[in-house]
Formats: C-alpha cells, sequence, structure tokens
C-alpha cells in the first residue's frame, strides 16, 4: 500500500529528530523506511549519507550525497555536505569545488564559508582560508569553530598574535573548545608564554583527560622547559595507546637524544611512515632525524635530512607567502646608503644622557648570542631582553614621521632624537628594566643590520659583537628549524645561508670603518675554551664587577623562557662538540669556502680552526 507524501513527512521529521539527539539506528531505519516507499527521495539518501559519515564510512557517504544531488542539485546543505565527506576522504580540490556550489546557491551559508576554509588550508593555502573564516563569523559572529580555524590559519601564516585574539575569541564563546584550548597554548609557547601554554594544556585536560594531542603538546612545552623525565613519561603516555603518534614520537626522540640516548631516539623515529605524514610533520620529523643521526657521527645520513626539513620549511605556507628577496633588498639599501660622505653629512650626535644603561647584543645567528645572553642575564646587575623588536618599531617610526629609514638618520634634530629614544624606550619597558645601578642589554642578533642606527640613536651605547667561525655559523644556521620570517627564510640551503652571512657580516664591517662604534667582541670559541677568562673580560668592559652567579647561568637559563633554537644548549654546562663542527661536513661547504675566508681572516679564524693573532684593526675607541 503506497505511503502518502504527508506520511512521508512525517517519518522523515521523526527520523531527523533521532538523528539530531543522537539516536542514529533509529534514524536510519526511518530514512530507510522512506526509501523503500520513495527509493528517490533526495533528503532521505542525503541524510543517510551524513550518518556514513559520522560512522566513518565515507566512501559510502559519499555515494549516497551524490545520489541526492543527481536528483536535487538545488540544495546547498547537500554540497557542503558533500564538502566535508570529501575533506574526510582527503580530496581537497574536490572539496572546494563542492562547498564553492554550496555558496553559489547560498552566499549567506557560514559552514560552508568555514568548510571552504579547511579546504584552502588543506590545500596550502591559508591566506585565503583566512577570509573565508572571516566571512563565516561576520555571518555567524557566535561561530565559535570558525574563529579557532581562523586562528589557525593566521598561526599558519607567522602571525601569531592575531591567532591568539583569534582563538580567545573561540573559548570565549565555548569555553571547552578542547581543540581551541590546545591551539592555544601551541600559539602562547611559541609566542614566548610558557607558563599561559601549560595552563591553556590543563585546561584542555580538565575537559578531556585522555586527549592525546593535547598531553603530547604538554609533553612537548616540558621538553621546552627541560623537564625531560616528565617529558619522556607524558609522551610515552600518549604511545602506550597511539604508538604512531607524531607529536608524541618525535618529542620522545628528543628527549633520549638530550637524556644521552640518541640510539633509542632514532629507533623511535624509525617507526614512523613518513611518507604518510602532512609536510609541516614530516618537517618536524626531518630535523630531529637529521640532529640525532649528526650526535651519532652519521654525518651523511644527517646532511640529507636537514635538508629535507629545509625544504619542506621552504614549501609551507607561512613560507610561501614571503618575499625571499625582501630582507636581502633591506640589507643592501642600508649598505649603499652608509658612505663616508653620507656619513660625514650627519647633524651632530646628541647624547643620550639619561639612558646610558642601554647595552646591545649583536651578531649573525648561531653565533653564541644566546650563550652569551645567559651568561650576562645571570648577573644580578644584568637584564637582558632576548629578541623583541624594539627597534623594529623605530624605523617603523622613522618610516612613518620621518622621511623613511635609512635616510633620515642624517637629518635628525636633538628633538626628533628624544622622540625616537622615547619609542625606543617605552618599548623596551614592556619587557624588561635595568636593574637598580645594572644594565639593560638588548640581544637580536640581526641587529647588526641596524648598527648604524644604534649609534645614531645612542652614540655611547657599547655593542657586544658575538663571533664564531664563520663555517661553524653558516653550517648551523641551515641546521635549524627556523620558523619563517623574512630574515630566517634565507637559511633554507646551506648556499643561501652563506650568502645572508657575506652580505650582513659586510654590513658590520662597513660600519665599523665608518662609525666611532664602542664594540666589545666576544668570539664563542673563547668563552668555552676559558669561560672564567673570557666573561671577566666581558664584565669588566661593561663595567660591571665580578659576580659568581655567571657560573650558574645553566641554571638561571632553567628557570627563563629561550625562545630561540639554543633552548636546550644553554641548559647544559660548557661544551665543546660545536667547534669545528664544520669539517664534518666540509665537502658540502668546501663550494662557499672562498666567500667565508675574509671573514675568517678578518675575525681570526682559519680553515682548520682558530688563530691566536688579534682581530683586524678598528678605530681606536674599539673595545677588545
Amino acid at each position: 500500500m503506497p505511503v502518502s507524501h504527508d506520511r512521508l513527512q512525517t517519518i522523515l521529521v521523526d527520523a531527523v529528530r533521532h538523528h539530531q539527539d543522537g539516536r542514529l539506528e533509529e534514524a536510519e531505519k526511518l530514512y530507510r523506511r522512506v526509501l523503500r516507499a520513495n527509493p528517490k527521495h533526495p533528503d532521505a539518501l542525503h541524510l543517510l549519507g551524513v550518518i556514513a559519515h559520522q560512522r566513518g564510512q565515507n566512501e559510502r557517504a559519499r555515494q549516497l550525497i551524490s545520489d541526492a544531488i543527481v536528483l536535487n542539485d538545488r540544495d546547498a546543505a547537500y554540497h557542503n555536505n558533500l564538502g566535508t565527506v570529501l575533506l574526510a576522504l582527503h580530496e581537497p580540490e574536490a572539496a572546494a569545488a563542492a562547498l564553492r556550489r554550496a555558496l553559489a546557491l547560498n552566499p549567506a551559508y557560514p559552514e560552508a564559508h568555514n568548510n571552504l576554509g579547511n579546504a584552502l588550508q588543506a590545500l596550502g593555502r591559508p591566506d585565503e582560508a583566512v577570509h573565508c573564516y572571516r566571512r563565516a563569523a561576520r555571518i555567524r559572529p557566535t561561530y565559535a569553530e570558525a574563529h579557532a580555524n581562523h586562528g589557525r590559519a593566521l598561526r599558519a601564516l607567522g602571525d601569531l598574535a592575531g591567532a591568539v585574539t583569534a582563538l580567545q575569541r573561540a573559548i570565549a564563546l565555548q569555553p571547552h573548545y578542547v581543540t581551541a584550548l590546545k591551539d592555544l597554548g601551541d600559539v602562547l609557547g611559541e609566542s614566548g608564554r610558557p607558563g599561559e601554554a601549560e595552563a591553556r594544556y590543563r585546561q584542555a585536560l580538565d575537559v578531556d583527560p585522555h586527549d592525546a594531542d593535547v598531553r603530547a603538546a604538554l609533553a612537548a612545552a616540558w621538553e621546552h622547559a627541560s623537564r625531560l623525565t616528565e617529558a619522556l613519561a607524558a609522551a610515552e603516555a600518549v604511545l602506550h595507546h597511539q604508538p604512531t603518534h607524531l607529536r608524541a614520537t618525535v618529542v620522545a626522540a628528543r628527549c633520549e637524544r638530550r637524556l644521552g640516548r640518541p640510539e633509542d631516539g632514532l629507533r623511535r623515529l624509525g617507526a614512523l611512515h613518513l611518507d604518510r605524514l602532512d609536510p609541516d610533520s614530516r618537517a618536524f620529523a626531518s630535523f630531529e632525524l637529521a640532529t640525532i643521526h649528526d650526535r651519532l657521527g652519521n654525518y651523511d645520513q644527517a646532511y640529507p635530512w636537514f635538508e629535507a626539513g629545509n625544504r619542506l620549511i621552504l614549501a609551507s605556507p607561512a613560507a610561501r607567502v614571503l618575499d625571499r628577496d625582501a630582507f636581502p633588498k633591506q640589507v643592501e639599501r642600508v649598505s649603499q646608503r652608509f658612505t663616508s660622505e653620507w656619513v660625514a653629512s650627519w647633524t651632530p650626535p646628541v647624547p643620550d644622557s639619561e639612558n646610558a644603561a642601554s647595552s646591545f647584543l649583536v651578531g649573525f645567528p648561531r653565533s653564541g648570542t644566546t650563550l652569551l645572553d645567559q651568561v650576562l642575564d645571570a648577573h644580578p646587575l644584568i637584564a637582558t631582553i632576548e629578541e623583541k623588536p624594539m627597534l623594529d618599531v623605530v624605523k617603523h617610526a622613522i618610516d612613518a614621521d620621518f622621511g623613511g629609514y635609512p635616510d633620515a638618520l642624517a637629518t635628525l634634530t636633538p628633538d626628533d632624537l628624544a622622540i625616537l629614544r622615547e619609542i625606543y624606550h617605552r618599548e623596551t619597558a614592556r619587557y624588561a628594566s635595568a636593574p637598580p645601578g645594572g644594565l639593560l642589554i638588548d640581544k637580536m642578533p640581526l641587529n647588526a643590520i641596524d648598527a648604524g642606527l644604534i649609534h645614531r640613536l645612542f652614540p655611547d651605547a657599547k655593542i657586544l659583537l658575538a663571533l664564531r667561525h664563520p663555517c661553524d655559523v653558516v653550517l648551523s644556521g641551515f641546521m635549524q628549524a627556523f620558523r619563517p620570517n623574512l630574515a630566517m627564510i634565507q637559511f633554507g640551503s646551506l648556499a643561501d645561508t652563506a650568502r645572508l652571512y657575506v652580505q650582513v657580516m659586510a654590513l658590520w664591517r662597513q660600519y665599523q670603518a665608518l662609525l666611532p662604534m664602542q664594540v666589545i667582541t666576544v668570539r664563542y670559541e673563547d668563552l668555552v675554551a676559558d669561560f672564567s677568562a673570557e666573561a671577566a673580560r666581558v664584565l669588566a668592559l661593561l663595567g660591571v664587577p665580578w659576580d659568581d652567579a655567571v657560573f650558574a647561568y645553566a641554571d638561571h637559563a632553567r628557570s627563563r623562557n629561550i625562545s630561540t633554537p639554543s633552548y636546550h644548549q644553554v641548559v647544559q654546562p660548557i661544551y665543546t662538540r660545536s667547534i669545528g663542527r664544520w669539517r664534518h661536513y666540509r665537502s658540502r661547504l668546501e663550494p662557499l669556502l672562498p666567500m667565508l675566508q675574509p671573514y675568517m681572516d678578518d675575525f681570526g679564524y682559519t680553515r682548520d680552526g682558530m688563530t691566536t693573532r688579534l682581530l683586524s684593526p678598528r678605530p681606536a675607541n674599539n673595545f677588545h
């Protein structure tokens, strides 16, 4: 006996109610009852497909929803849910097409905008995805998932501040949103706020104590804080239930390496199927594999893993949106401007007697700046600010209000200098202040390219220059998984790293030839070879009395958040294994030696080690 249309609608309404309440079996029975009466009922086919997707039966879901679309191509929900299924099947291109069809039918469909953003993220296009999430959130301001996804896309683009704002908005709307809490913890960790990061992870675990991703994130935070036993135990707890969990595996391997068991770390990583991982995950694992092979002396095996990790970083969304020529062009523009004639045209210098306690620590990345930073900060009369963009804020102000950087340096008046100094000191006050009667040191390695600006603003400031054998510096830079930005994107190959080193250090030599800067040169090798003597020399030149607290720099470092790749090195006692490491990779560096040789000569190094001669002659008021 045929079932009337009204009766079918009643059955369908009952089925939807069961479905919405999570009673999938009851809903499925009723959808099938509708289909027995009308095999071409598009709503029943579509909703059966939704149930199949909820059960993880995505191929069946694709077929059922596609059958519904054949019968009714004008329902935006059908296309949106097909897009969701295609994403689950790892077909983001097809998913994006389905979701665009949904939006063509209903432009004010927030879920479709959000899901299209997910498809674009999967395609490695977070810059486009952010627009989708913003549209979804504008249409429905209370859409927590859209805000959370927006935060993830911004993080992929390197906009950590924006990511924090978006994720905080998601959590304000949905306080028990575990994934958003975990992602916010990750971003806070990358932003240098480890305590807040751990608090977010614990908040997520209060909601779901068994979430493996959160527990692995907490293990990673503990490893970064050098709480290695706790970190390893937390990672192993995850791996007990999910033996192939990527983040837990890499954290466990890293802990094993740092605990002196690199073979165990290599064994753990060997169990991963890297070809099945997404690019970010492969990069994460590749650098740890490379580091362990390097530690074991397997240099021919380590180098290809470093190359692979760098290639993956260069192909990441955060790297692809960057202009790779921007930073070298910036350095070149400053270099061309700084001539003896131009410097001679400057308005007279104005001492900054009110803030004489400021000093600067610069040097090419991986030259030992973090070690020196920790040694100095351990002294009770010294506070260091680690890698904050205070000078960048000053440069932006010069560009906006004073005629542009670096050209405006020549014509700055005493009032201009006072304003710019106030901007700089206001920024530094956000992070730290000098101890009473002591020094504040701004540590930012690549501020070496702005030494001319430093000298113009603070002509009496002492600038500590960290040096290390150029070959070791270049190799070490290439071996780090730097977060992409305009400068760090230059470290993607050994040759590119060497070219950047030459450009930056050539500009530094130019500054030293032109300006009467007060420079304290600190060679990493000297600090490692005779820590007490070198630390005493540096402190004396800074005008700070000796204090035995500097011997406890490693313990002091454990109490600080260290955001640089050296975080795991500076909490160890002094070691020498990084000196001359480049010789293990000599065949890779050999083609680059001619361009690096002038800097070996100038800074007192040879191709086979360090010489004992003095550094090249410098202006009379430079320190040594």
